[in-house]
């Protein structure tokens, strides 16, 4: 029996992927109407009328030990998401971040013959050429979400297109007047966000260094330091430990993130997405990073021998101008004391300041224009039907 409405299965472990999903879903919706989707994510790709028959998003990690924590978790589910394949396939296997995890599922498609699509791929150039040849090898087109992504992939014989990043939509026209208005800090008072991410882990591991650089710089410096929390995050327990132990001027927000970075005079911020979203918005930040020392010990014995030649560069902003100009704390270097005095820097040196803003709108430049999603959705639609087609599953 032919089955006339299309099937895509759509996979992310992250919060952001989840996020990112919901809008690209929509968008896919737009210009195939009749499609069906199911998968692996979270609240919003459900709103956005995904059947989830799985959310990992509260459990999403980050390296290679904290990964292995899960491990058994996921490779369970990945065997459940193959029974539902052989049952039920679909047109088309549409990955989205958590690479670990989407690498194994990209292989359990290619067995079955399913067109895999990948967007936000995994850092490989960060971490090891091995994931961008088993890329090559199992997903069908990568659509690259940054400027040097998809130069870098075809080098391993990937079939990729940019399409640009879907937070230039995203954040729109944030209101920093009104937010700093909204927190009573004038002109004289520095405002400053404080990003450890959106993982159980990253905060444990990097808020109580943050908030010990921002007591050291507040003695000197008169400012509101402001810390958003995902909902994944415990509130009370962070309010806990901040009325406990640190005696800064801090307010917690849930919603206007955006707003944040466009009102704030600078950033700490953990290595991810919000490095990103920091330099579209113009925020001269420091660049924090900590892996686990038995991640950092695997990471490192992954590398190649250029890799470990030169001092690997993470940050998005970094990355996208090809040179460390937002100074980047890895590992041991991350400490109350080194991001103070990065800080210390960025607030008080002027000039500095003026070359870091400078660089910034280079990053916006370069980060794309508006309609990423639009352009993703248009690629994935082509691929859905000209999979169906081959299939005689719709004329």
């Amino acid at each position: 029996m032919k089955r006339q409405r299309p099937i895509i299965f759509i996979s992310t472990c992250e919060f952001s992927g989840d996020m990112h999903g919901a809008v690209l879903i929509t968008e896919i919706k737009k210009l195939l109407p009749e499609a069906e989707f199911y998968g692996v994510g979270g609240k919003q790709m459900a709103a956005a009328g995904t059947e989830i028959i799985f959310d990992p998003t509260a459990k999403s990690t980050l390296g290679f030990v904290e990964a292995i924590k899960n491990l058994g978790m996921l490779n369970r589910l990945i065997k459940e998401i193959a029974k539902k394949w052989d049952q039920r396939k679909p047109d088309l296997l549409l990955w989205l971040d958590s690479g670990g995890f989407n690498l194994k599922l990209a292989l359990e498609a290619k067995k079955r013959g399913i067109p895999v699509v990948c967007m936000f791929s995994p850092s490989a150039w960060a971490y090891w050429e091995g994931r961008a040849v088993k890329l090559a090898e199992r997903v069908s087109l990568l659509l690259a979400v940054l400027p040097f992504e998809a130069d870098y992939y075809r080098k391993f014989g990937v079939k990729a297109t940019y399409v640009g990043h879907p937070l230039v939509d995203r954040i729109g026209i944030p209101d920093a007047a009104a937010f700093r208005k909204g927190l009573g800090v004038d002109s004289s008072q520095k405002l400053v966000a404080l990003m450890p991410g959106s993982r159980k882990q990253e905060i444990s591991s990097l808020l109580p260094t943050m908030l010990e650089a921002a007591q050291d710089v507040s003695k000197d410096l008169n400012i509101t330091w402001v810390l958003p929390l995902a909902g994944s995050i415990n509130r009370e327990q962070v309010e806990s430990l901040i009325k406990e132990s640190y005696h800064i001027n801090l307010v917690i927000i849930t919603e206007g993130v955006y707003d944040l970075l466009a009102a704030a005079d600078g950033a700490v911020i953990a290595s991810g997405t919000a490095t990103l979203e920091a330099g579209i918005l113009g925020v001269p930040m420091v660049i924090v990073y900590q892996l686990a020392k038995l991640s950092l010990f695997i990471y490192r014995r992954l590398q190649t021998k250029e890799q470990k030649a030169r001092p690997p560069i993470i940050g998005l902003p970094n990355l996208i101008l090809g040179r460390e100009v937002f100074p980047e704390l890895k590992q041991e270097q991350v400490t109350a004391a080194n991001i103070a005095m990065n800080l210390r820097r960025i607030l008080t040196d002027a000039q500095y300041n003026d070359e870091l803003r400078k660089q910034l709108q280079i990053v916006k430049d370069k980060t794309g224009t508006k309609g990423a999603m639009t352009r993703a959705a248009t690629e994935i639609t082509a691929l859905v039907k000209k999979v169906a087609i081959e299939n005689l599953v719709i004329k």
